[in-house]
């Protein structure tokens, strides 16, 4: 915690300090740091996916185990693994924190390392290295301020049988260009769908996991040789109280601060409906569209995913209809360029 902390005062500081210092090295330095510290946070993101996957198959464990015969080697595997997975919900809640103090981190270096941007082109410097940060600085700007929604309007899908060929082929043309993006935002809703399973699922095994050990009832008489666990699991301990695993991006686990971890699909899983609702309010019905509105307010991640399933389904049935129709105006024309 203090080593973040002593980053983001480094980060602050020399922000502070860099519009009085406008050279290539405190540009550089500001890169160099925000390296290091994108590298920093794809080692953790990668260690806390590691930690998620190793409680998901503690949790199976467990579960297999409280649907075998009671006897006195089951008990005590069955302890061995409730500790065990007490032990790495404690540890997944810790590496989560890190997690989101490493992009917080982050984030504060990005924006140092814009402020160092911005100092050095206000000295002129020569055209190449003018662009050469241009470029850095684009790919630095937030993603949201860079991206600007943009609502799919789907072309005319009447076809006049007087129309030209040519006229044909320009409304075949436009079709195929909204396939393309009906097909993307089928793929991203997809991922959504199943990332937010995901999450889902953790969750429900994390509560099951505090239930099973609420509902210990059937453990033998503890002796004093056993009740060093009593602390633990037994005693009401951590196993009950530790936070559920959540999903830092999304949409992959390992992203950065700018696009919310992972990288995924729209707009990543803190609010993919939000886009989802402008992007698509002329392609799906209005009751699809407020699926997604309630989703998003509840929170819940099975709710969630069930409405990302609902509109790609929806997307994916108008996507159909316009590759039939595309294919219907291609055989117009098709028909019609044939010699006679």
């Amino acid at each position: 915690m203090s080593r973040w902390f002593l980053v983001l005062v480094l980060a602050v500081a020399s922000a502070t300090g860099i519009a009085h210092a406008q050279s290539p090295q405190t540009t550089a330095r500001a890169q160099s740091d925000t390296a290091a510290l994108e590298r920093k946070v794809g080692q953790v993101a990668a260690a806390r996916s590691a930690l998620a996957k190793t409680y998901a198959e503690q949790l199976e464990a467990i579960d297999r185990l409280k649907k075998q015969r009671a006897s006195w080697r089951r008990d005590r595997e069955l302890r061995d693994n409730l500790a065990a997975a007490n032990d790495t919900a404690t540890r997944l809640a810790a590496a989560t924190n890190e997690h989101a103090k490493a992009n917080t981190a982050l984030a504060t270096a990005r924006r140092a390392l814009i402020i160092a941007i911005d100092a050095e082109l206000a000295t002129k410097p020569v055209p190449a290295r003018t662009a050469a940060l241009a470029r850095v600085r684009s790919q630095l700007a937030p993603q949201a301020a860079q991206k600007k929604l943009h609502r799919i309007v789907l072309p005319d899908l009447e076809v006049d049988p007087t129309a030209d060929p040519e006229e044909l082929e320009a409304q075949a043309a436009a079709l195929r260009d909204s396939e393309a993006e009906l097909n993307r935002q089928v793929v991203g809703l997809e991922k959504q769908a199943r990332e937010l399973d995901e999450v889902a699922k953790l969750r429900k095994q994390h509560e099951r996991a505090g239930d099973l050990a609420r509902r210990d009832d059937d453990q033998p008489q503890r002796t004093a040789q056993s009740g060093g666990a009593r602390g633990g699991v037994f005693g009401g301990g951590a196993a009950n109280d530790s936070p559920a695993p959540e999903a830092t991006g999304g949409v992959g686990g390992g992203g950065d601060a700018s696009n919310g971890g992972g990288g995924q699909g729209p707009a990543g899983l803190s609010g993919f409906e939000s886009e989802a609702t402008v992007v698509l309010s002329g392609v799906v019905d209005a009751s699809t569209i407020d699926t997604l509105t309630r989703a998003q307010r509840s929170g819940d991640p099975a709710q969630r995913a069930l409405a990302a399933k609902k509109a790609r389904d929806a997307v994916a049935n108008r996507l159909d209809q316009l590759r039939k129709k595309r294919a219907e105006i291609e055989a117009i024309v098709k028909s019609r360029n044939k010699p006679r």
